[in-house]
């Protein structure tokens, strides 16, 4: 018998045993997300989980829940499949994407029991059964209904959201391509939702490469030819922004000309008014680096995820951080308006309804809150206030008062109530247009017409004052008993109070987000009612 040479033979032997390890790598025991092990996957049993349950039953958030899912299955585990759970693994690797964090969804004993390298225990074999169910229920909840509940942050919360049955959702999954779709069709399917997460992917890559930004004093406003030590670090922080070349102008601090073609140019960029007036809104600009973006975007994410998943196919949809109105159509933006909205101690409320009816030459009766605040105080420093005004006092018999015979002193007053009278001194202008609600607000006409070329339109008591509000009219009731923009015209000069039913099923939505993306941009809107802070405290907090 012939011997094969020793180096033969030892090449062979190291053959065998590297084609083993391939094997073992590409077979049943791969180690890949959840599973590190090299066993084989094997699930619990039904009568292991309904033994579990009668022995321990709160020691998941959702206990109800995720306790009546088993027993409409008569305890029947659901992840059975290694598939399954890798394809979930991946959506929650996923959830940074969304603006919210992979690590709220793993407990610490489900990473105990998924990192483990050693055969599971019936006792593991059950934990990773319920939790598993538990990180799904808390996961879908929070893709459909967002982290946070706006209700304990916002004062004025109007939105309604149907009730999401979990599970009867999870039961509905068919396998792991089907986790994948039931997960995402939870999402907002809003653009905006779509863009921001775009941006989110931006800023935390740009967040990688920031250099130390320049931040500036707000202060006194700085007007072109002002001298300003400011503007040294204007300058310096538009050189950053690749918005001013550093020879291009003489660093001083004298507002200069080629630096205020910078500051423009910068103003146009974020969406402000290119007036190269540096005033505290352009300074919060120039102040923002990446990580303050990428805060904001995660924010509005949120928000967006509070507001209702069907807008309509008919909508005015509000953006109060911005001070503007968009009509949208079948997903077609077919007209937007310059709006007014509330101040910051009368805030705009967060809420949705529907158009009911135009008011031509609009009687103004006026809210409790303006008449306790303004009115009444004005009224009993002088009665002519409401005279001069052509505001009517009347009393809860329905009796017509006269102001000079009212004691203004009495608690009585309070229960009066005060209207003023359609013309062009009213507050609400020729046309107000309702959807009846119990904060008592709507969109309306002004006479301050000035008022629409500011930056900041945080100026009324809660209502939106709109821009072209006589158009926007003749719109929703167009082509509905001839109800032309002419017409309207024609009724506002006879003086006659009108109403006019809106026929058409158009919805209203006042949302309130400070950024969004558009034609590859991501612009941001001033926080004026100082919400953004403390929605991201609470949305990263720790669980």
């Amino acid at each position: 018998m012939i011997k094969k040479p020793i180096a033969v033979e030892k090449f062979l032997i190291l053959l065998v045993l590297a084609i083993n390890l391939i094997s073992c790598k590409n077979g049943e025991g791969e180690s890949s997300g959840f599973f590190s092990t090299a066993e084989e996957f094997t699930p619990t049993t039904a009568a292991e989980l309904r033994e579990w349950w009668e022995a321990d039953s709160e020691n998941t958030k959702y206990t109800q829940e995720v306790h009546e899912f088993y027993k409409s299955r008569s305890y029947a585990p659901f992840w059975t499949e290694e598939d399954l759970i890798k394809a979930f693994e991946e959506e929650l690797n996923k959830a940074e994407e969304e603006g919210l964090s992979t690590g709220d969804y793993y407990s610490s004993e489900l990473k105990k029991i998924l990192s483990s390298e050693t055969e599971r225990t019936e006792a593991e074999r059950v934990n990773l059964e319920v939790l598993l169910t538990n990180s799904f229920f808390q996961y879908a909840e929070d893709l459909f209904y967002g982290k946070l509940d706006p209700k304990e942050l916002y004062s004025l919360w109007g939105i309604k959201r149907k009730a999401l049955d979990l599970e009867q959702i999870l039961a509905s999954v068919s396998g792991s391509e089907d986790i994948i779709s039931t997960l995402d069709s939870l999402k907002p399917r809003h653009p905006i939702y779509s863009g921001l997460k775009t941006s989110l992917r931006e800023f935390k890559t740009q967040m990688k490469g920031d250099s130390t930004v320049v931040k500036i004093a707000e202060g006194k406003t700085i007007k072109p030819g002002d001298r300003d030590s400011r503007t040294v670090k204007v300058a310096e922080r538009l050189h950053q922004l690749g918005l001013l070349e550093r020879d291009s102008v003489k660093i001083d601090s004298i507002y200069s000309e080629n630096l205020v073609a910078a500051i423009k140019r910068f103003q146009q960029e974020k969406d402000l008014e290119p007036d190269g007036v540096i005033g505290n809104t352009t300074l919060k600009e120039l102040n923002r680096d990446s990580s303050d973006l990428y805060k904001k975007v995660l924010v509005n994410l949120e928000r967006w995820r509070w507001y209702p998943r069907d807008l309509g196919d008919h909508y005015i949809l509000v953006n109060v951080a911005d001070f503007k109105l968009a009509v949208v159509k079948d997903g077609d933006t077919v007209r937007t308006h310059n709006v007014i909205a509330g101040s910051k101690q009368r805030q705009t409320p967060v809420f949705t309804d529907t158009l009911e009816y135009i008011v031509i030459n609009p009687l103004w009766n006026i809210p409790p809150t303006i008449q306790k605040e303004d009115i009444i105080p004005k009224a009993s420093r002088n009665p002519s206030y409401l005279t001069n005004n052509h505001m009517t006092v009347t009393a809860p018999n329905g009796n017509v008062l006269n102001p000079y015979d009212i004691d203004w002193s009495k608690e009585e007053v309070k229960n009066y109530r005060f209207s003023q009278s359609a013309g062009p001194s009213n507050p609400l202008g020729r046309v107000k247009i309702i959807y009846p609600n119990k904060y008592l607000i709507y969109l309306h006409d002004t006479p301050s017409k000035a008022l629409f070329n500011r930056s900041d339109r945080a100026e009324s008591s809660g209502c939106v004052r709109v821009e072209n509000a006589i158009d926007l009219s003749a719109y929703v009731v167009e082509n509905q008993d001839d109800w032309s923009l002419e017409k309207i015209k024609q009724q506002i000069a006879s003086g006659k109070t009108k109403h006019v039913k809106i026929k058409r099923p158009i919805q209203v939505h006042h949302f309130y987000w400070t950024a969004w993306r558009g034609l590859d941009k991501t612009y941001f809107a001033d926080d004026v009612y100082d919400l953004d802070a403390e929605v991201y405290e609470a949305l990263t907090k720790a669980p």
